[in-house]
């Protein structure tokens, strides 16, 4: 994990401009670079309007983290996973040790707003330019006020109050100016401006740009953003700010677009064979093969095929998973049976986690030690079966399997997946249509019919919701819904803040699953290690304390 120096907030931004490509860097010195210098042509918007897209996983490995990867990585500050890695980016956001200082939390803060700067340049330097299409230069000034809105919901939903900055700034536009009494006070410049206001700002941003976006686009420009990714962004603002009308009638209009259904098998979703499936929204496009650092496999596969298990799935998420009879696994009435815990659940599990006596690799997956099953045991993931690497053994005894690719196996191609990172897809939509009516306690079919659309995927087939349903019960499914149809999709975060359930769902021991210790006869329970989560604290991320050092920004409390 790499150990970040002190950044200076407004370099940081300048820099964002100044680093698009290497056309754009031969263009003009870069003490020079200014909107009115550099965008004279066409292309001149559309390579630093790329340059934005490749801030969106912001995470190269060369630099960082892994590109990407940081967006599955998230997953461990939730009670769906956790990492007992103790160098890894997020381990002490994970568990509630870290501090201002944290290099992660410094790194997001600092790459979002690299990309909010290339942003604004494109919509400083795009009127500039009168030798083209219009109707084109307004898609293209569209797509970056979208992603610039992306950013800075990303930025307000870990951070609270956030500098609002919408022009591009110089070096010295954050320094701290010298007050009346003589004592430095922060720049207005870069102040930070009440989330609230920020979020209005973002929905009239998208409500101004959306009609200037095309339903789709032909293949050479899959992955850009358009109707239907203003509208889910919007739809999740409102969701956030429990505003369920607007954030109804945000995803009901993404799904009156007619250009998205489910894709039928859940299983390939999240593999080469679901790439640009007619369910994505928006997503990472990344490239098979081209170095593009997409470490899905050794972040997150299991040891028997050389993953280092950074990700561990947690038992409260796999005993979130109904029966198949549609039942939660406490119900006595269900057909759960503890003996075979993992038998006749949602298939999404089966397709989603590995676990103990899973087919896997042409054997069988186990981490349990002295655990016996039908047919062999792939080695390298019993904990104690001594083929070493036990440090990128599972922690918690279940592995990851979404984004695990057989054919990344097969070809061993263990540090370039060109399977795309999906950032919104139609199921979320539905999903957050049907929590916006209830909540709104304007129940109707709509809301079944969205549920189960979801639940009765042509792989999945759950049993289908029943009508009559109180608005506690609806939201109880709903969220369960989210849970297990979105794990390890970088969604679980946001939930567990906006629903205020942190709290309750993150401290204590991350708990894996149960097992008899063949030796002992004695009961087991594999653990991540302790968490804690102070509401008064950790709801915000701390605003990193290098930026608090240069451009004097207040912090968030009790940090």
């Amino acid at each position: 994990m790499k150990t970040f120096k002190i950044y200076f907030f407004a370099l940081v931004l300048i820099m964002g401009a100044t680093n698009c490509s290497d056309e754009f860097l031969e263009r003009t010195p870069s003490d020079q670079v200014s909107s009115a210098t550099f965008f004279q042509q066409e292309k001149d918007i559309v390579y630093a309007l790329n340059a934005v897209y490749d801030l969106i996983g912001f995470n190269s490995w060369n630099r960082s983290y892994g590109s990407g990867t940081d967006l599955l990585r998230i997953e461990v500050l939730t009670d769906n996973a956790v990492d007992h890695h103790s160098w890894n980016a997020c381990y002490e956001l994970g568990n509630g040790t870290a501090n201002a200082y944290d290099g992660y939390v410094q790194y997001r803060w600092q790459e979002r707003y690299r990309g909010i700067q290339r942003a604004n340049r494109i919509l400083e330097g795009a009127p500039n330019v009168e030798d083209m299409n219009l109707d084109y230069r307004n898609r293209l000034v569209a797509e970056a006020t979208v992603l610039r809105a992306y950013f800075y919901f990303d930025l307000v939903y870990l951070f609270g109050d956030v500098p609002f900055i919408t022009s591009s700034i110089l070096p010295d536009d954050c320094e701290p100016i010298v007050g009346e009494n003589g004592g430095l006070i922060p720049n207005p410049k870069c102040t930070r401006t009440d989330k609230d206001a920020v979020m209005d700002a973002l929905i009239a941003d998208l409500e101004a740009v959306t009609d200037h976006l095309p339903k789709s686009y032909d293949a050479d420009n899959k992955g850009r953003v358009t109707k239907g990714t203003a509208l889910t962004l919007k739809a999740r603002i409102h969701l956030y700010r429990e505003e369920w009308t607007q954030a109804a009638a945000a995803a009901k209009a993404v799904m009156d677009l007619d250009v998205y259904s489910l894709y039928p098998q859940y299983a390939n979703m999240f593999d080469y064979q679901g790439v640009d499936n007619q369910e994505v929204i928006f997503d990472i496009q990344v490239m098979k093969d081209v170095w593009e650092g997409e470490f899905w496999l050794p972040n997150y596969g299991p040891n028997s095929v050389g993953g280092w298990s950074c990700s561990c799935p947690l038992q409260s998420l796999v005993d979130t998973y109904e029966t198949i009879d549609g039942k939660t696994i406490d119900d006595p009435t269900s057909v759960y049976d503890p003996a075979q815990p993992y038998a006749n659940r949602d298939p999404r599990l089966h397709h989603s986690i590995l676990y103990p006596g899973r087919e896997w690799q042409g054997g069988v997956y186990n981490t349990i030690p002295g655990a016996s099953y039908p047919g062999s045991i792939i080695p390298g993931d019993d904990l104690t079966d001594g083929t070493g690497g036990q440090w990128n053994k599972t922690a918690t005894g279940y592995n990851w399997l979404k984004y695990i690719s057989q054919q990344d196996i097969n070809d061993a191609n263990y540090w370039d997946s060109g399977i795309h990172f999906i950032i919104m897809r139609y199921a979320e939509v539905l999903l957050m249509y049907a929590e916006a009516k209830i909540e709104a306690g304007d129940i109707d079919q709509s809301v079944y019919d969205a549920i189960n659309e979801v639940r009765q995927r042509a792989d999945v087939m759950m049993p289908a919701v029943a009508t009559g349903k109180s608005v506690d019960q609806l939201r109880e499914i709903v969220r369960r819904e989210r849970r297990v149809e979105l794990a390890f999709e970088g969604i679980r975060l946001y939930d567990i803040r906006r629903w205020e359930i942190a709290e309750q769902v993150m401290p204590g021991e991350a708990e894996g699953l149960t097992y008899t210790d063949p030796d002992t006869g004695n009961e087991v329970t594999l653990s991540g290690g302790n968490r804690n989560f102070n509401p008064a604290k950790h709801y915000w991320w701390p605003i990193p304390q290098a930026e608090i050092d240069v451009s004097g920004l207040s912090q968030n409390p009790n940090w």
